[in-house]
């Protein structure tokens, strides 16, 4: 997720540094007024982002990290961490506070 200026979450989207840059965080729950929301440290996802050791990325599927760099046209790159396991979806959440965004 990308913390907005508003103090709410959204899912992140490389599609526009306005929906990836600043803060990104994972759900704990479903609520994260009330499970919380993971700002570094390892988490398991609802999905498998690559293989042991891949780079992973904001995924240009929103609110998913991959570990395939988007490459559109102005599309932004920014690593938030590693995967640990490549069939439980266990990843190392640590998003940089850098990004570069694709031009073509």
């Amino acid at each position: 997720y990308h913390y907005k200026s508003d103090g709410t979450w959204e899912p992140a989207d490389p599609n526009a540094a306005s929906t990836s840059d600043g803060l990104l965080a994972v759900a704990l729950g479903t609520a994260s007024d009330t499970n919380g929301m993971l700002l570094r440290g390892t988490v398991t996802l609802d999905h498998d982002p690559g293989a042991v050791g891949d780079v992973l990325f904001v995924s240009t599927t929103a609110g998913y990290v991959t570990s395939t760099a988007p490459s559109g046209n102005q599309d932004i790159v920014r690593v938030v961490g590693y995967c640990l396991d490549a069939s439980n979806g266990q990843i190392w959440f640590n998003p940089s506070s850098t990004f570069v965004e694709v031009t073509t």
